[in-house]
């Protein structure tokens, strides 16, 4: 399955994701056969005869980018392609922790509001541009600028858009309130080549400049993304283990959509991975005995969900909302999209995100209950008419359900109208491409879209559910909600701040704001030739160390 959206809060590693906290990198695999399979490859990094120099590692990706200028896309492919071009200020470590990066060193004043960082002498980007102080601010200035039209670096910065050079390689960025979640959007934040940006003008995105341990040989579109090894790249953070330059010469993300023509591209061996492999396929694959290797990448976030209007009719109505809830079995539609691979979801975070509320989580809210969404409807002044569908005023329960071709949206959006127009609903399903999904449910078109959002920290729930927010596809307007999500965006202190986002995590369920699906791992089906990768937070895999086996 496929991650597919996430509110940006960094370009890299937070692709289509908010920002902040921390998320595990323990493969929290959806099954008992994927648990033990993942965690035997997600971090080997070294095979009996070491790590090997050199070789083509070739992987069958499931989506196609729209643009590889991360201060522009808001894919989450994209992040997992340029998180090994782009270098970030500060690197997020599995075990959640910071490090330097492109910043020697960092401080952070007192009320929160201004960060000083030493930057890393001796860096270029790939086109021999020098990286500095100036170079910094200049990315700022491109994020910032109305022209670039960025989608999620842009909103990662949050309140810290004020940079300024206060020294060769010292960058300050000043914030017009505290934001909790900055250092993690600098963990992601890559930075470009702005000389590259000025010289290739409108074709940029086709060939981005990073300081990386990888750069872009070419992108052809609806085709392939090709990356070369960095042969200059010396600066890996220490707890990267640094070896000079990567092992492997060459990355090939040959871009499939269909999700069996992927598993084929490896089994004929001209793939040795797949991405968002199949369900069913990761499951036969990678079972005991099978020559192929299982690895599982948590996608950190939302998880998998449904979006709901909330102010649209008859979506506007809580009891409506709730009705709805009660009329989906979670176990029944993640057998039919998805082979019952990936763990149920019941609360709005996925455990590996900071801020998952266990406790809400446990309690099943909205567990299959026909009977009572009946009932929440009856009491609402709903009757079903003579064609057995619920009316009101005259007026039909009719839900529109959007979603785009990718992964197992289709199958989640067929799913949702099974089960709802088994309960009296009339629903009909629009199926888009990706611009006008996203101008669909912009302008609020739909009642129901599925989709996927991927993020490290909780500020996530702000992005998604206050108003004046790009991805706030739900149409939320709710104050105390409000009140709450922007208090803990610039809450310093974090149990107080956890605290915050269980209340909001209440409100949300407690008025069916969003359908909580399944858990948002991205499967990996790959030859066990395949050493050496790391997943980090977030789920994007480090390919600096990886290798391929003799």
């Amino acid at each position: 399955m496929l991650r597919r959206w996430g509110v940006v809060g960094v370009a890299l590693a937070l692709l289509l994701a908010g920002c902040g906290g921390a998320a595990s990198t323990s493969s929290s695999a959806a099954s008992t056969s994927t648990s033990s399979s993942s965690s035997s490859a997600a971090t080997s990094s070294s095979a009996a005869s070491g790590p090997v120099k050199g070789g083509t590692l070739t992987i069958a990706f499931s989506q196609e980018p729209d643009t590889l200028d991360v201060a522009k896309t808001g894919l989450t492919a994209v992040g997992e392609i340029m998180r090994n071009v782009m270098d970030g200020l500060v690197w997020l470590g599995t075990n959640n922790k910071f490090y330097p990066d492109l910043a020697t060193s960092w401080t952070v004043s007192s009320n929160g509001l201004t960060y000083t960082f030493q930057l890393r002498k001796g860096v270029t980007y790939t086109d021999g541009t020098p990286f500095n102080a100036a170079s910094a601010v200049a990315n700022f200035d491109y994020v910032e600028n109305p022209a670039t039209h960025s989608l999620g670096t842009l909103q990662g910065l949050g309140p810290c858009t004020k940079a300024v050079a206060t020294g060769a390689y010292t960058l300050t960025v000043t914030c017009s309130k505290p934001y909790a979640p900055f250092l993690t959007s600098m963990s992601g934040f890559g930075f470009q080549s702005m000389t590259a940006v000025k010289k290739e003008g409108s074709q940029y995105g086709l060939k981005p400049v990073g300081t990386g341990p990888f750069m872009v040989q070419k992108f052809v579109p609806n085709s392939e993304v090709v990356l070369v090894r960095n042969p200059n790249y010396n600066w890996a953070p220490s707890v990267r283990n640094p070896h000079g330059t990567a092992y492997l010469s060459k990355i090939v993300y040959q871009i499939q959509l269909n999700g069996q023509t992927r598993v084929d591209s490896l089994e004929s061996g001209q793939a040795q991975m797949v991405e968002g492999a199949p369900a069913l396929s990761y499951k036969t694959m990678t079972a005991a005995g099978q020559q192929y290797v299982g690895l599982v990448a948590p996608i950190a976030g939302a998880g998998e969900y449904a979006v709901i209007n909330n102010s649209k009719f008859p979506t506007n109505d809580v009891k409506v909302r709730q009705a709805i809830l009660y009329s989906i079995s979670h176990k029944g539609l993640n057998k039919l999209a998805d082979q019952s691979v990936y763990p149920v979801l019941w609360a709005p975070l996925q455990p590996g995100t900071l801020g998952f509320d266990a406790a809400l989580n446990s309690k099943h809210m909205y567990a299959y209950n026909p009977t009572k969404a009946a009932q929440l409807l009856t009491s609402d002044g709903w009757k079903k008419n003579s064609s057995g569908i619920w009316e009101k005023n005259g007026q039909p329960l009719s839900l529109v359900i959007t979603h785009i071709p990718v992964g197992d949206l289709p199958t989640l959006a067929q799913g949702i109208q099974s089960y709802l127009q088994k309960a009296g609903m009339q629903v009909s399903i629009k199926q888009y491409a990706d611009n006008a999904w996203h101008a669909a449910n912009v302008a609020g078109v739909e009642n129901i879209t599925p989709l996927e959002f991927s993020s490290l920290d909780p500020d996530l729930l702000r992005i998604e559910f206050t108003p004046g927010q790009y991805f706030n596809w739900s149409k939320v307007n709710d104050p105390q909600l409000t009140s709450i999500l922007l208090k803990a965006e610039t809450e310093s202190n974090p149990t107080t701040r956890l605290k915050l986002y269980d209340q909001a995590q209440t409100i949300i369920m407690d008025q069916a704001m969003m359908l909580p699906e399944h858990q948002n791992d991205d499967l990996y089906i790959m030859s066990p030739k395949v050493k050496g990768i790391t997943v980090l937070p977030g789920g994007s895999l480090d390919f600096y160390s990886a290798y391929l086996a003799k």
